[in-house]
């Protein structure tokens, strides 16, 4: 029996950096993803590339990368302190900082309580121009104000869901390092042996 507070022991911390690669490997997806489209967007010779764009599915993939970092937030600042020990040891393992954009409780808490979250999103009654999905440039106000379910501003970077808005490239720059981080230290592990 372990004494309290959790620690890793050390030959099991390969399923920790198994656990955060399983959700880094769907966030590097999204990324690639995101960014296919952003690249046909600047390389397009029609007018208006966003026409050949699936906005749901890009919003899909640019929510995913958000979902991602919140489950990997978890691993490394736990919101149980019996664990705190833990968290402590893989941030000191991967060298992840805590000036870490992943950190923030704001992005973990629209994604843990997303339902809540809608139900008081709705209950303060919505009034203006109500805009269920979008993708693409970041307009100046018309005096109206617009509310996005989710929208994604290419011009600034901003993904925005419920009124909150979350800058996706700090947050896609630290999981692709996590990745390769994760990944490395697995490399072998688990395979069959000869």
């Amino acid at each position: 029996m372990q004494s309290e507070p959790f620690s890793i022991y050390p030959h099991y911390r390969v399923f920790y950096t198994l656990s955060i690669s399983f959700c880094t490997t769907s966030a590097v997806r999204s990324i690639k993803s995101v960014s296919d489209v952003m690249e046909h967007l600047g390389s397009a010779d029609s007018k208006d590339p966003r026409k050949d764009i699936d906005s749901h599915t890009i919003l899909d993939e640019l929510q995913n990368i958000i979902v991602q970092g919140a489950a990997v937030s978890r691993y490394f600042w736990p919101s149980n302190s019996t664990h705190e020990a833990r968290g402590r040891e893989l941030r000191q393992q991967l060298q992840v900082t805590e000036n870490n954009p992943l950190k923030s409780r704001d992005l973990r808490n629209m994604i843990e309580h997303f339902d809540e979250k809608l139900d008081h999103y709705l209950a303060e009654g919505i009034t203006g121009k109500i805009i269920p999905h979008y993708f693409g440039p970041e307009s100046k106000s018309s005096g109206v104000p617009k509310h996005f379910f989710r929208a994604y501003f290419v011009n600034v970077g901003i993904f925005e869901i419920l009124g909150k808005r979350y800058k996706i490239e700090p947050i896609a720059k630290k999981l692709l390092r996590l990745h390769e981080l994760s990944s490395a230290s697995t490399v072998g592990w688990g395979e069959p042996t000869k």
